[in-house]
């Protein structure tokens, strides 16, 4: 039989023990993280930096309404989950200060975060995961190819400044969502004397990993086996980028991505519910997720999410996922996804067809222009760009790329396409990413050989100056 709850279980069961008589453990990082989910932005003193204005859970409690509830992605209310906490002996004395919460659409940087000062004598750094504006979506897809997003860097020097208010005592940092990676980053830069002295924990709850690049910094390994990171078993969220210290997989009453709701996590005594594994769900969108991020380069991964955006927003028209719902994307939407039913009709979906109708004629035009279906060679054939690559790759016969002085490019960033240059017989025989360099390099050998194969054709000694063929013979003189 399952005695499992969630954190309000939890706190009804366990609130009567003080810290000193049960350590702060996980599911007390959890409820920490779920109130830095809720808007104190109404509550000015909370926002002072100074350790002596800092406020009782009960105080803060006694200052809020229904409109300041939780300014997450959840549709459960978070403000209980402080009540509840404010009136257990465990929490009573806990006091938050140092609020902060901000956005800047220019930067597209989403950030809040709070502080608690425990009973033990710890300070916890709370940050809050992705809200319901689309920036803050933005920017979490942005970890895909920027080495380090602003979030982080604001989470950095948070971090920093709430350390020094507090000197004497040790630090622990957590998140959910996003919060959970935006925690580690903050911990990893933390200067060395306060992770040496004073860092206890850095706790990741369902958030993104990193990209390769930052797992195999000298900042990320000093501070590796203090990083705790909880993933439920079929979550997509915790899964985005890497993980390179191990994580604990989680149950909760949810199902699928849904279990990324924190208050679905079960908990039994002072701990979650801990599985062996992830489940069929989730190890196949860990190797979706993998297979996305390496298939692209970072260069790629930033035109994805930058068009990604520009759709969903509207061309800016739409700022929050309200917005999506009341009339963008869903709105548009929902006729093309009305009758599926099964992973069948997914299969059998024309995604195409509802990508035409929301991005319009204007972005169509705009997205054929730099992702053409197809490439005119110099000689006036047409051939069909192949994006299933690693790199957009055309084939095409030699002949009719003579005459051309630079390489064709694919994008905004201009990604040279990937040539295969074919024979007569249609056979590879050069595959290059720079035409002009080819002529000038290795075509003297390529022209050798074809001359001995196909003596009938012109392989032109300068191929950059002569004219492109479709006909590949040479010309008869007159």
């Amino acid at each position: 039989m399952d005695h499992s709850g969630n954190v309000l279980d939890y706190l009804n069961w366990r609130g009567d023990l003080t810290f000193a008589q049960d350590g702060f453990n996980e599911v007390d990082n959890l409820v920490l993280c779920i109130i830095s989910y809720i808007n104190f932005r109404r509550v000015e003193r909370l926002r002072s930096r100074e350790p002596a204005q800092a406020m009782t859970l009960g105080e803060v409690c006694a200052l809020l309404s229904e409109k300041d509830e939780q300014l997450g992605l959840s549709n459960l209310d978070y403000i209980p989950v402080l009540r509840a906490a404010s009136e257990t002996v465990r929490f009573g004395a806990v006091r938050m200060y140092g609020y902060e919460c901000s956005h800047d659409d220019e930067r597209e940087m989403q950030f809040a975060a709070v502080s608690f000062l425990l009973p033990d004598e710890t300070l916890f750094i709370a940050f809050m995961g992705t809200d319901r504006s689309l920036v803050g979506w933005k920017e979490d897809l942005n970890m895909s190819y920027l080495s380090a997003i602003p979030a982080q860097q604001r989470a950095e020097a948070y971090a920093e400044v709430m350390a020094a208010t507090a000197r004497r005592r040790k630090i622990r940092l957590g998140g959910h969502s996003k919060g959970g990676n935006l925690a580690v980053w903050a911990a990893m830069h933390l200067p060395e004397r306060i992770q040496s002295r004073r860092l206890l924990a850095a706790y990741n709850n369902d958030g993104p990993g990193f990209l390769n690049s930052v797992l195999e910094t000298e900042e990320y390994r000093r501070i590796a086996d203090r990083i705790h990171t909880f993933i439920p078993e079929s979550s997509v969220v915790g899964v985005l980028l890497d993980h390179a210290e191990d994580y604990d997989v989680i149950d909760s009453s949810n199902r699928a991505i849904m279990q990324h709701e924190p208050m679905s996590w079960s908990v039994l005594g002072g701990r979650f519910v801990h599985l062996g594994e992830r489940s069929q769900l989730g190890k196949l969108s860990d190797g979706v997720m993998r297979e996305w991020v390496g298939s692209m380069t970072p260069e790629e991964r930033e035109e994805f999410c930058n068009a990604l955006f520009e759709i969903l927003s509207q061309g800016g028209k739409m700022r929050t996922l309200d917005d999506l719902r009341s009339g963008g994307f869903a709105a548009q939407a929902a006729p093309f996804l009305a009758g599926i039913r099964s992973f069948a009709d997914l299969d059998r979906f024309d995604w195409l067809e509802l990508l035409r109708n929301l991005l319009g004629f204007e972005r169509l035009r705009a997205l054929d222009a730099n992702y053409p279906e197809a490439f005119t060679t110099p000689a006036g054939a047409r051939h069909r760009i192949d994006y299933d690559n690693e790199i957009p790759t055309l084939s095409a016969k030699v002949q009719e790329f003579y005459g051309v002085g630079s390489h064709p490019a694919v994008g905004r960033k201009r990604i040279p396409l990937r040539i295969e240059l074919l024979s007569p017989a249609q056979r590879p025989v050069q595959v290059t990413t720079d035409l002009p360099g080819f002529w000038r390099g290795n075509w003297p050998l390529v022209q050798k050989e074809m001359k001995s194969r196909y003596p009938k054709h012109f392989w032109p000694d300068d191929p950059a100056s002569a004219d492109p063929m479709l006909r590949t013979v040479k010309p008869k003189k007159v």
